[in-house]
């Protein structure tokens, strides 16, 4: 089984037809039916794309090839390529029924990719397996780094009606290439924006389905672009995912192909250190230390995923008190791999983070903003107001100093209250909105409709919590005014 696959132009934008390579269907589910479309047998397609069935001679039987990753042992796997247009069916591919013979026996099939020099005129049959092959490459080398557990079962949505409008997914309008926490969803629009060959892309999402399965990320989500300064959530996860590609690709060139014909698209390399915008708070500079602690050949072996994958699948990260950020990666490698501290710490440097704890306590790259420093802010338990501030000013919803966060330690179990009260210049009427974690779960949180305060009670037990604390005004996309908002909040034990 050979699908064609679609390289990118040489200069990185847009895809070259004419360089279209033929690639091994591998780890595929091939199944032999009879005339009455019932399976016979069933294998799976080796690295070399090739199957094979002991049948009856004479049998009328024919092949059929699934958009289907399938293994049985440990660590297992199902992962299928299916059509959000179409009820989420499975894509596949069939031969001809023939009877079984020494002359019917070597059975070949090919997926196309349907293009004819100027556009698709066929169907895109080789879309769903290239796909397929991409996450095989991540599966391959997460299973190298180490990992014994099993995959969770994951659904690739590619239609060719999948376009970049936000809407109905079941119509294909869903706005861009995303993983959901259920499914992936893939972009297919011919002319505009297609994803299925954009190995980076697909990994990239792969790679926010790994974080959640076998890792951990608080990350909100929502539009972000090179130069932005994101919350470190965000900034976090999305850089993590760059580099998570990369490096499962052994490329720093990451592509996306778009446009007319599919000629044009961007690149980025994931390496690259002289950033702009550098900090905590950008992807582009996590992406940075990500890649090159990979490449890097100090105290490790370089390009083995394993050091970051034992990192990130650590109890120390996924149960770590503080919001997943660079700062919790680099603790905890600190923790797991001392030897490797100097060089880590030295890439941590050239993007103007500082070598701290989870915390990041210390840090003195404020982004512009001393108000978004320290990033957690210690909430006594007495009634003691601390001042923090929600802003706009670097944008909506999930860009930096947007959340405020603070850390409280409840020594004794009990109730205790939290509340929240604007102070200093009147902004407008404020709409401020409060969020209770432990270690990076949401317990409670309180989104009333009073100006200007807001409060929540809540028993907790003896442990570290995290408080997020953000004006509404300032999160929403659709305000076009420049928010700034301070507050004092208060905790206090009631029993």
């Amino acid at each position: 089984m050979t699908y064609d696959f679609v390289p990118h132009n040489e200069n990185q934008l847009g895809l070259n037809y004419s360089a279209t390579t033929v690639k091994a269907g591998r780890g595929l589910v091939v199944e032999l039916l009879d005339s009455n479309s019932l399976v016979v047998a069933a294998t799976i397609s080796d690295n070399f794309g090739t199957y094979s069935f002991n049948i009856e001679r004479n049998k009328l039987v024919k092949v059929r090839v699934k958009a289907q990753l399938a293994r049985a042992q440990l660590p297992s796997w199902n992962f299928k390529v299916t059509d959000n247009t179409s009820n989420n069916s499975l894509y596949a591919m069939d031969g001809s029924l023939l009877a079984a013979s020494e002359t019917t026996a070597k059975r070949d099939l090919h997926a196309g990719s349907g293009w004819a020099g100027t556009g698709y005129v066929q169907p895109r049959v080789a879309a769903p397996f290239a796909i397929l092959d991409s996450v095989l490459v991540g599966v391959e080398r997460v299973v190298a780094a180490g990992n014994s557990n099993d995959f969770p079962d994951l659904e690739l949505r590619w239609s060719v009606n999948n376009k970049a409008a936000d809407g109905d997914l079941a119509l294909g309008e869903v706005g861009t290439s995303f993983y959901s926490g259920s499914a992936i969803y893939i972009l297919g629009d011919e002319n505009n924006d297609t994803d299925e060959y954009d190995s980076h892309v697909i990994l990239h999402e792969w790679g926010h389905y790994l974080e959640e399965q076998f890792s951990r990320s608080d990350s909100i989500g929502g539009d972000h672009a090179y130069g932005d300064k994101l919350d470190m959530r965000v900034a976090m996860s999305e850089g993590f995912a760059n580099a998570f590609s990369a490096m499962m690709l052994d490329d720093p060139n990451y592509r996306d192909a778009s446009g007319l014909q599919q000629t044009d698209g961007f690149s980025s390399n994931v390496s690259r250190k002289n950033h702009t915008v550098r900090g905590s708070y950008s992807e582009a500079s996590v992406q940075s230390v990500l890649y090159n602690f990979y490449t890097s050949d100090s105290e490790k072996m370089a390009r083995d995923f394993t050091d970051i994958f034992k990192v990130i699948s650590s109890s120390g990260y996924v149960g770590n008190t503080a919001m997943t950020s660079i700062y919790v990666f680099a603790n905890e490698l600190r923790n797991l791999t001392p030897a490797q501290i100097t060089n880590f710490n030295t890439l941590l440097s050239e993007q103007n983070i500082e070598t701290t704890n989870s915390l990041g306590e210390g840090e003195s790259n404020s982004g512009g903003y001393t108000g978004s420093l320290p990033i957690y802010k210690v909430l006594p338990v007495n009634n003691t107001p601390i001042n923090l501030c929600s802003t706009n000013r670097f944008g909506a919803y999930n860009k930096l100093a947007v959340a405020q966060f603070l850390i409280l330690d409840v020594a004794s179990s009990g109730t205790y209250q939290f509340s929240v009260q604007e102070v200093g210049d009147d902004s407008g009427d404020s709409d401020p909105d409060i969020y209770l974690y432990r270690r990076g779960s949401l317990l409670d949180y309180a989104e009333g409709t009073l100006v200007d305060q807001e409060s929540l009670s809540r028993f907790l037990s003896v442990g570290t919590y995290v408080l997020e604390l953000v004006d509404d005004r300032a999160r929403d996309p659709e305000n076009t005014d420049d928010v700034t908002a301070c507050f004092d909040v208060r905790s206090q034990r009631l029993n």
